[in-house]
Formats: C-alpha cells, structure tokens, sequence
C-alpha cells in the first residue's frame, strides 16, 4: 500500500477509539450563548441575571493566552476573568471557555507551531484548567484556526488542518490529565472551512482521537432564501453528522455549535428582528431531532453597538443596554422544551412547508408547528377526545387554553365541529401542549397576507 494508504488505515483505527466525554447521550441538550465578558462587554450581574431569565443554561467565553501570560513563562489569571467566571458558574451557567490565539512571546504572535510555542500553549491550558477546577468543565481549543480572526494583521491568513491537529495532540492530553472530567472540544471552524472540507481534513488526520467533541459555527444568513433558513442550515448540520460518523465506526460524535445566529441590521444580510426570533426557536427545535447534537450557543448575547447597519453590532438577543429584541422572548419560551424535551418525531403532512415536530415534556405532549417558507398556512387539527383543553403559544407570546371547536363560517352552508380546531401558523413556531394524543393534521391552506417579514437581500 501507499503511504497516503498507510496514513488513512491509522487515522481510521485512531479515531475508532474516541476517548469517553463528559457528555453522553441523554445529557441535558445545551442552550447557550455567546457573551464576551473577557472583552469587558456589559455589566457582568445584570447580564447574568438576563441570561438565567432567558433560561439560557451555558454561556461560551474566553481567556486569551495574551492575557493570562503577560511575561514570558508567568502565568497569572486577570481578576476581571476570575470574576466573570466565578459569577457565572456560582449563578449554575455552564461556562465553555476558549482557550485560544496567539502570544507575542511565541513564535513571533503566530498561531503556535513551533515546539516551543506549543508547549507554552499546553502550559497555558493546563494553568487554565487548573485554576478553574470544577467550575469550568467545557474548553475549546481555539476559535476559527481556519481564518485569521484574533492574530496580528501579518499572519491574517488561514491555518493548516495538519497545525491545528499538532497542537491538538499535544494540548488534549495535557488537559485530561490536570481534570479527567473535563470536556475538550475540537474544530470550533467557520462554515465555509466545513463546506471546503477543512473539518474533514482535521478528522482525517486523527483530530477525533484527541478530543471528546466537535464544534462548528454555522453561519448562513448571507445566503439566499431558502438556503438561510434554519431548515436549510438543520440539514447541512446533518450532513457533517454523517461525516463525523464515518470517521467513528459509524457511531455519532458529540456536536456543538458554538456560533450561530442572524444579524438584525438593516443593510445587506440583515434579517427582520421578528424573523431572525422565528429562526431562533427554530433551529434549536430542529437540533432536537438528531440524538448527536450537544449544544447551541447563539452568537450573541448582546449587541455591540448601535449602528443599525454594521452586522457585528447587531447579532444579539438584547440591545447594547440590555433591552430585549423579540429572539429574546422567544428564547424565553423554547429553552425549557429543547433543554428538557424528548423529542418523538416529525408529524408527516401533505405539506412539505408545514413542520410538526413533538415532544415529550415529563407526562405532557408538546408539538411545535411551523410554516419552512415563512408563509402562513391555516391548520385544521382534529381529536379524538373532544372534552379535553390545550394551550396554545406563539413563541414570544402568552400562552392561553383553549377549547376545541370549529365552524368554516366563511363557506356557505358549513357546520360546527367539536372536534376540530382551526390555526393559522407562518413564520414563528406555535406551541401547543398538554394531553395531545389522538390529534392529528386533517387540513392544511396556504393563507396570504402582506406583512411577510423582510428575510434579507435576494430573499
């Protein structure tokens, strides 16, 4: 055989033994946030606050190697990254700390390298790891190795799959040795590197046998409708699944998207703020339906600034000053069925556009509906116990009981029909809970109206 041949053959068998996480199947699913605390953003008690409201359950940060060695070979942690991590983890969020770019000390402020640039790296993430202790069970090697995000102007350019799965090797198991319990996640690339292959090189070349997770970051609003939606990005999710597991004997890798969200601005790429809480509740819904998926953390919390046309100032679920935008509210309502929700299946419909996803909330049903293209369609649903109430919720609004019961007084000649209840569902997932067995979808009408919220240019 080649030695490219000999190569994969051991890469295979490496990775066939992906060592056991913290996380398992079962596991509580994350709902999570992005919230920059190392970059002094926010007020840190009021934010916590909004984010535990939320039900926001895990928040991803970072503490720079810059930062914590400032003098070559002295490690000391800033008390700002105490504080906000300390905070964080006593209110019960569970912290994904990065462990990431570059130190002027090493290699010249490139990514590390060189033998000696790595083993600082490692001296790093061990004195991290230490310092934190329990309070912090989740740490991602890096962020976007793929671009040249966080690195001097001169070294802006992507890096290699065979440097990061380099330090890879080294940093894993310096970090499972000083915590055992710890769960070390790999990847953390953009959607573009994933879509050119650059995550499959990393696996390839053993990144699975070095790690307890993957995570990516799933972007798509700039691209066209229907390719930005959430159903468009769920699939695409799916499909590097199907990847991971054929690089782990057909058994799923524990996924994490640790960014992922739509913008609000107004200018090119922007998204309506009412959609962009439509495709919210959305995708973490449809996370739901695949076993392997561990996590999301929307990116991010809160806005960067207040310029209405720069995307990075308007990525959040609440303005700079902490006022809620409509994802917020939605967060609020969906966080408990994701984190805690067993999802059943996909009710089939005569209507590909129409999503029926159910789940199972303790001893109660919980359905979430939705229409994929964003326009409305009158549900006509019907029951087989006519006697018993259920709730109904748009996500991002109250939700109320309601009787069955319907009559089409619009058509001549309709009759009352106790067993039946009419809806109209577009854009937004509606809720429906309590006892819903034996209801089922009988009628689906595509319904017109004129206040379709704006998706984004070429949408």
């Amino acid at each position: 055989p080649t030695m490219r041949t000999c190569q994969s053959i051991l890469c295979l068998l490496a990775v066939s033994f992906l060592p056991s996480a913290a996380w398992a199947q079962g596991d509580p699913f994350l709902v999570g946030a992005c919230t920059h605390f190392s970059q002094g953003k926010g007020v840190l008690d009021r934010n916590i606050e909004s984010l535990r409201q939320a039900g926001i359950a895990s928040i991803r940060d970072e503490v720079g190697w810059g930062s914590v060695e400032r003098q070559k070979g002295k490690l000391a942690m800033p008390e700002s990254f105490d504080a906000y991590v300390r905070k964080a983890a006593g209110a019960g969020l569970r912290v994904l700390l990065i462990l990431d770019y570059a130190n002027p000390f090493y290699d010249d402020g490139d990514r590390p390298r060189s033998p000696e640039a790595i083993e600082g790296f490692c001296r790093y993430a061990e004195f991290v790891v230490k310092h934190f202790g329990s309070d912090v069970r989740l740490y991602e090697i890096w962020n976007e190795w793929d671009i040249g995000i966080g690195l001097p102007k001169r070294y802006d350019k992507g890096g290699s799959p065979e440097d990061y799965v380099k330090l890879l090797k080294a940093v894993y198991p310096r970090i499972k040795a000083a915590d055992p319990g710890a769960t070390v996640i790999a990847g953390a690339s953009t959607s573009g590197a994933v879509k050119k292959g650059w995550l499959e090189e990393i696996v390839q070349l053993g990144a699975l046998g070095f790690c307890d997770a993957i995570s990516i970051h799933s972007y798509n609003y700039s691209d066209k409708f229907p390719e930005r939606g959430p159903e468009a990005c769920s699939a695409w999710m799916a499909s590097v699944q199907e990847m991971l597991r054929k690089y782990n004997g057909g058994k799923d890798v524990p996924l994490h998207v640790t960014e992922m969200g739509w913008p609000t601005h107004v200018a090119r790429h922007g998204t309506d703020p009412e959609l962009s809480a439509s495709y919210l509740a959305r995708l973490y819904l449809l996370a739901r339906t695949s076993p392997s998926f561990a996590g999301i953390w929307w990116y991010d919390f809160q806005d960067d600034g207040w310029n209405p046309q720069y995307n990075e100032d308007n990525f959040g679920l609440v303005r700079p000053d902490l006022t809620p935008k409509p994802a917020y509210y939605v967060m609020a309502d969906i966080s408990s069925l994701v984190a805690k929700g067993q999802f059943a299946d996909r009710l089939p419909t005569k209507d590909e556009n129409l999503w029926v996803l159910r789940f199972k909330m303790g001893h109660d049903d919980r359905w979430a509906l939705w229409s994929a293209d964003d326009q409305d369609r009158q549900v006509v649903l019907q029951t087989e116990s006519a006697d018993r109430s259920m709730t109904i919720q748009q996500a991002g609004h109250d939700a109320r009981p309601t009787q069955w019961g319907f009559r089409d007084w619009t058509g001549r000649g309709s009759e009352y029909a106790a067993n039946r209840l009419s809806l109209v569902v577009g854009d937004r997932p509606v809720l429906l809970g309590d006892d819903l067995s034996g209801v089922s979808v009988v009628e689906v009408v595509p319904r017109v109206r004129s206040d379709t919220p704006r998706a984004a240019d070429g949408a």
